[in-house]
């Protein structure tokens, strides 16, 4: 199959689009790359003066592959900066149209973009698909994200540096939450917080990284993890819908305590390839008890990275993708 990716510039720390692109190709397909990254100077120019007709010529340029390429299909991740028209022309052209969402819960696709337009919308939560189909989204499927083997793996050799690691971007109860356990624990974080807590806030010693990090350097740093910690966006809001780190850390085999999601049962054993904590009140707890006992961490890790070459690689969404859509 020809396909056109579509994928954004915004996505730092979960930069699927190329490991989306990586793993069509190792199914074999023909892949073309539209990227809405600024090109040159003049683009960021034509952005600072206009972002709507900076936006239309960017969509100019994508219908304009769409005509070189002739693919079978057009594939957006997110597809925030493609509008109505856009879709519509290539939708005209007897080419399939698929947008893989990836902000459920908290951020529901059909506030920013016309989902109702593609043939196929994916999105990483099983929990919406009755608001999509609400909204007339048709076709609405739901799609989590995965791994790459060969940036979310183990790195024999690297030492446990760290008790527990949490990597991630800022958010007020994650902040709230690893606030209260730092005074009893000692947690090694990264993400980009440095503009979003006090100056004076004691979470600050405890970052090795307050900026954005690259795939292979939160890989390192769960390798370097007795427990990685994970703290969905929406908890205590929504109890489904499952984030990226859910597999990248046991991509890394690492062991992994999370909050429980309606998804989780299903990708991963609970107690046996993965922790879970229904309420905050539970972690001090679970640290404790894992911190003394790391070989019973370290097997349900094992399990859980056996689990994730076997069912959670891109090459296993994608080959899930294809098969919904043919």
């Amino acid at each position: 199959m020809k396909i056109l990716l579509s994928i954004p510039e915004h996505t730092k720390t979960i930069p699927m689009g190329r490991f989306v692109e990586k793993a069509l190709q190792q199914l074999g397909h023909e892949v073309y790359v539209f990227n809405y990254e600024r090109d040159n100077q003049v683009e960021r120019l034509r952005e600072k003066i206009s972002y709507k007709s900076f936006l239309a010529y960017k969509n100019n340029q994508v219908l304009a592959l769409v005509n070189t390429v002739k693919p079978d299909l057009f594939f957006t991740i997110y597809g925030n900066n493609h509008d109505a028209g856009t879709i519509e022309k290539i939708k005209q052209k007897g080419i399939l149209t698929a947008c893989w969402w990836l902000n459920d819960p908290f951020d529901l696709a059909y506030k920013h973009i016309p989902a109702h337009l593609y043939d196929y919308f994916f999105s990483n939560s099983r929990g919406t698909q009755a608001v999509y189909k609400h909204y007339q989204v048709k076709n609405a499927y739901y799609l989590p994200v995965g791994i790459d083997p060969s940036v979310h793996q183990p790195q024999p050799g690297v030492k446990k540096e760290y008790d527990i690691v949490f990597a991630g971007d800022w958010h007020p109860i994650r902040e709230k939450v690893i606030t209260e356990l730092s005074q009893h624990f000692s947690i090694t974080m990264a993400g980009p917080w440095k503009r979003k807590i006090a100056k004076d806030s004691p979470l600050r010693s405890s970052f090795v990284n307050q900026r954005f990090f690259t795939p292979a350097a939160m890989a390192e740093l769960f390798n370097k993890a007795h427990i990685v910690f994970n703290l969905h966006t929406w908890y205590g809001r929504w109890p489904y819908g499952v984030n990226p780190r859910l597999f990248e850390a046991s991509g890394c085999g690492a062991f992994q305590i999370s909050d429980n999601k309606e998804e989780i049962k299903d990708l991963y054993l609970p107690g046996k390839e993965i922790i879970l904590y229904d309420r905050v009140e539970e972690i001090p707890e679970l640290f404790t008890y894992y911190l003394k006992h790391p070989a019973e961490g370290e097997a349900i890790a094992a399990q859980a990275l056996k689990r994730t070459l076997q069912s959670h690689t891109y090459v296993h969404r994608m080959q899930e993708m294809l098969d919904i859509i043919s």
